[in-house]
């Protein structure tokens, strides 16, 4: 059943003066000027919907299955306390997409994508070159068991003096020269055929864009040594790597992307956030004694970002923080949950709630738990989490007016609220439809509004602002006498098919909120 709403209706039936209306009486209405016929005024009806606290599982935003589909209830491998999801990350080494020259693995790709879509799922992924010293592949890789090459072995036996044969041995520890103008030829390639293949692909969400170093994370961590891992510790600068960056954007011009949050050393953030990519960050709630992640990484390297570190930055980039109002953010955790539980003397609620809000004041969208158990412990505060990463759509009020006859005009005033922490990236314009008392749809009002400019506060303890639409619609010449329920979504672009739950009460088996009930007269 759904929740009664707050309504009030005015009349605007202009009144008149008895004694003119008793003279108006005794004129025929053939005498009458057409202009003195009185003609119904509009009438205005005022809901306003009930907010509602639930956790929203909604597109593009919100926990991420990890390597996974849906952990939550995977038959094999199952992690019930794992939230639902709408995304899925994927992330696979250039050696499993081009094991030849020229010949590609879309077939693992494609197979990703349309599972994850077959669940209602974007997905986002990352292409890698390296993988950590002997790190090996997992089941159900067709190359269990061994060592992770990263590249390809036929490019590595062009860029390695070291490689001799028809085989590449099984080791990984060779580190990748990104200078060499061979690896830049090949990559590129294989590059400009992945965004050739899947730019347009409406399913996959993003890409974090990870072609640099160990685990495509923009260091030589495992490689060279955790004390120095930076690139720019080992000679790169930033007109070594912006190529990459512009070959993404070249490959991929339609679909966002995201780079990681790197080092003080580095520039390649800040010139990639300048220039439209969002930012990642690894090993959020990593807390340890000592140099972490949390009190020393993040904190030094967004100043070096914002030029304020002490390193000189020649590419510094002093909007950095107001660049989640165009390109997303998202976060990966240190180890995952059930350490944390594991050592809950340490992962007190308190700090796991300071981790939480990190992520939601950085304005993040998307939270990767590694597919891992939440503890009953953390429970409410994941569930919290949920409810503010990303975008979450609120209605304050709605005011209806007209005369409520056929072919009449119809105009909707609708107040809306972004109560989360940052925009929606993809737009959901706004319909309305009408049903009937047998539950028939008789109409649709599509709008041209684009929600990606409905921002949410610029902090937590700041209230959202509003947004009004204002649309004027004609009601069907056809339509019948009687009572119409009044619904409201944010659909698909170009189709009738809801997408976004709101956060107000009155949601319908298909995603449509009931708003009002309105009576069609003749």
């Amino acid at each position: 059943m759904l929740k009664s709403t707050k309504k009030a209706i005015t009349s605007h039936i202009p009144s008149f003066p008895i004694t003119l209306l008793a003279k108006t009486c005794l004129f025929s209405f053939t005498a009458l000027p057409l202009t003195n016929i009185a003609v119904a005024q509009p009438i205005t009806q005022i809901t306003t919907p009930t907010i509602i606290d639930d956790v929203l599982i909604n597109p593009d935003i919100g926990i991420t299955d990890h390597q996974s589909f849906n952990i939550h209830s995977d038959p094999w491998w199952n992690k019930p306390s794992h939230p639902e999801t709408s995304v899925v990350y994927f992330r696979w080494y250039w050696e499993e997409l081009e094991p030849q020259p020229g010949h590609y693995n879309f077939q693992l790709i494609d197979d990703t994508i349309n599972q994850a879509a077959a669940l209602g799922k974007k997905t986002v992924i990352r292409f890698m070159t390296m993988a950590g010293k002997d790190e090996v592949y997992y089941n159900p890789s067709p190359n269990a068991g061994k060592k992770i090459l990263g590249v390809p072995c036929w490019i590595k036996k062009q860029i390695d003096d070291n490689t001799i044969g028809e085989t590449c041995a099984d080791d990984n520890h060779f580190v990748v020269d990104y200078k060499n103008p061979i690896l830049k030829k090949k990559l590129s390639r294989f590059i400009k055929a992945m965004g050739k293949r899947y730019n347009n692909n409406t399913n996959l969400l993003r890409l974090d864009v990870g072609l640099i170093g160990t685990w495509g994370e923009w260091n030589l961590a495992s490689q060279m040594g955790y004390q120095q891992p930076s690139l720019g510790h080992h000679g790169y600068n930033v007109k070594d790597l912006a190529p990459y960056i512009q070959l993404m954007r070249n490959a991929f011009p339609d679909k966002q992307l995201s780079i990681d949050l790197t080092s003080p050393d580095d520039e390649i953030t800040s010139y990639a956030t300048a220039r439209g990519l969002g930012w990642r960050a690894d090993c959020i709630g990593d807390w340890q004694a000592g140099w972490n992640h949390m009190e020393n990484g993040y904190p030094d390297t967004i100043n070096h970002i914002l030029g304020n570190g002490y390193n000189q930055n020649n590419y510094a980039d002093t909007s950095f923080l107001n660049r989640w109002k165009q390109a997303p953010v998202d976060f990966e955790v240190c180890q995952d949950l059930d350490y944390w539980s594991q050592n809950d003397n340490f992962y007190t609620i308190e700090k796991v709630k300071q981790t939480f809000d990190f992520a939601l004041d950085s304005h993040a969208s998307l939270f990767n738990m590694k597919s891992g158990n939440v503890p009953l412990i953390y429970k409410d505060l994941v569930n919290d989490l949920i409810k503010k990463l990303g975008y979450r759509f609120e209605i304050s009020s709605v005011e209806i007016s007209s005369r409520f006859k056929p072919s009449s005009a119809i105009t909707i005033a609708s107040t809306w609220k972004n109560t989360g922490v940052a925009p929606s990236y993809n737009n959901y314009p706004v319909v309305w439809r009408l049903r009937n008392s047998d539950n028939h749809i008789v109409t649709y009002f599509a709008t041209n509004n684009d929600i990606r400019t409905w921002l949410p506060a610029n902090d937590r303890d700041s209230n959202a602002p509003k947004y009004k639409q204002i649309n004027t619609f004609n009601l069907p010449y056809d339509i019948k006498p009687g009572n119409y329920k009044l619904e409201v979504a944010l659909v698909e672009p170009s189709t009738t098919t809801a997408k976004i739950k709101l956060g107000i009460d009155g949601r319908t088996h298909d995603n449509w909120h009931y708003i009002d009930t309105i009576n069609i007269n003749h």
